[in-house]
């Protein structure tokens, strides 16, 4: 039987392992098939025969506890189970890299859970392992996802199928500190060009201008397709011409003067810098681009922060697009997997959506981000809606992971002057196309 509690503690140091090592082996986790029998039932005290006992559902995910996300989460599925008696909702949580380590591991052990909520890049990876349930196979996947933003829930497609479908999502829009520029006597920049000579000007031996947490594609890819470049192919077939390409160098290109002049910093930059949170609180930093958390940690430091949508260049305001998607596996038999698409729609749906907004998720249902209280909690969504409208996602290839982390340290070696731009960026070129040959 896949009993939840018998094998938690395992999972736990399974997981461990392989957030240390990054390595594939062996799982004691029990057999996915292995699942509880629904015909048996239970007795009364009158001897008589009683309701089937509940099918039971693994979901692993990383819903964050600090923000209270795994609290709510429990609420949910209690009034879900409240709803379903017949089925029972067993959660795990496990960290990014955990999470990902363990499908992978299972991809050999057939030990995957019946719903998975993982990271957007996560389902490439998984479908390249062939171990994904097609969603959009489901009889009412598309009247289920006519209810979700079509832009969080394109993340979720392979080819013309969906192998998950959107279960929260995010952008990045501009925050500014409001009493830096006003000390400054500077108007909110309308591009991004203004946005770079605003970082200049307000910059000196206490403020930075502009901070950057990291150097991967989900922190300068905005930036190079805003300008009409790309770091890959369309097909995804080869990066020369793309990240080493006359668009993609010059937007490093200024970066790599930004930081010279000290109005661009970073810790990914800089070793010595603070980090984004700590800079804003410190007030170093006066502009960073973000997501929907750096009001919520602004507002937690007393900061008067303001937020608009990015500012556009020649080709528009063109964000990442970021967020988290449900999944299912091959693994389940057909009675697991209806329990977990129900749990999923349940998940879905525009008032599991509004609580989850309520800790910080940005919702994917339509209703819900509108709802007044996903907008009391989270005001800045009006913004953040219409900047999902020309969102990108990062390029969809199971080696993604690989080719960001390229991208992102020959980035850094440009902008920090270690080596030429032009350089940098056409040996990151280099060594994408050989990862993507080694197929």
């Amino acid at each position: 039987m896949r009993l939840f509690s018998r094998f938690l503690a395992a999972l736990l140091l399974l997981s461990l392992l392989f957030s240390m090592t990054g390595c594939g082996g062996q799982s004691s986790l029990p057999s996915a098939t292995d699942k509880p029998p629904t015909e048996t039932a239970e007795t009364n005290d009158e001897g008589n025969a009683s309701s089937k006992k509940p099918i039971e559902i693994e979901f692993w995910h990383n819903y964050d506890a600090g923000a209270g996300q795994i609290d709510v989460l429990e609420q949910l599925i209690a009034e879900f189970e409240r709803e379903n008696p017949d089925i029972k909702v067993n959660h795990l949580y496990l960290e990014w890299s955990a999470l990902r380590s363990n499908v992978f591991a299972g991809a050999s052990t057939g030990e995957l859970p019946d719903v998975l909520r993982g990271d957007i890049g996560f389902v490439p990876q998984f479908q390249s392992l062939d171990i994904l349930f097609e969603m959009s196979s489901l009889p009412d996947y598309n009247d289920v996802a006519s209810k979700i933003m079509e832009a969080p829930n394109s993340t979720a497609k392979m080819g013309d199928k969906f192998y998950g479908i959107a279960a929260n999502t995010n952008t990045k829009i501009l925050f500014y500190n409001k009493k830096m520029f006003a000390d400054a006597g500077l108007s909110i920049p309308k591009t991004l060009d203004e946005m770079w000579d605003c970082a200049e000007k307000l910059s000196n031996s206490k403020t930075i201008g502009f901070v950057e947490a990291w150097t991967g594609v989900w922190n300068i890819g905005q930036y190079i397709w805003s300008y009409g470049g790309d770091v890959m192919a369309p097909d995804n077939s080869t990066a020369t011409g793309y990240i080493n390409g006359p668009v993609s160098v010059a937007v490093v290109q200024k970066l790599a003067d930004l930081y010279k002049k000290k109005a661009l910093s970073g810790p990914t930059l800089d070793p010595g810098a603070l980090g984004d949170t700590d800079g804003w609180a410190a007030g170093v930093y006066a502009m960073e681009i973000d997501g929907p958390w750096r009001h919520t940690l602004a507002q937690a430091a007393n900061i008067d922060i303001g937020a608009v949508q990015m500012p556009p260049g020649p080709a528009g305001s063109i964000g990442v697009l970021g967020g988290e998607d449900f999944m299912m596996f091959k693994t389940s038999d057909e009675q697991h997997r209806e329990a977990a698409w129900k749990f999923i729609k349940f998940m879905v749906d525009k008032k599991a959506q509004v609580a989850m907004a309520k800790v910080g998720q940005m919702p994917v249902n339509k209703e819900a981000m509108s709802d007044p209280e996903a907008l009391e909690a989270l005001p800045l969504l009006p913004i953040f809606e219409e900047a999902l409208k020309t969102a990108r996602s990062r390029p969809v290839t199971p080696k993604w992971s690989d080719i960001e982390n390229i991208i992102a340290t020959k980035v850094a070696e440009a902008i920090t002057g270690q080596k030429d731009v032009q350089k940098a960026l056409d040996e990151a070129a280099a060594e994408i196309d050989n990862l993507l040959a080694s197929d």
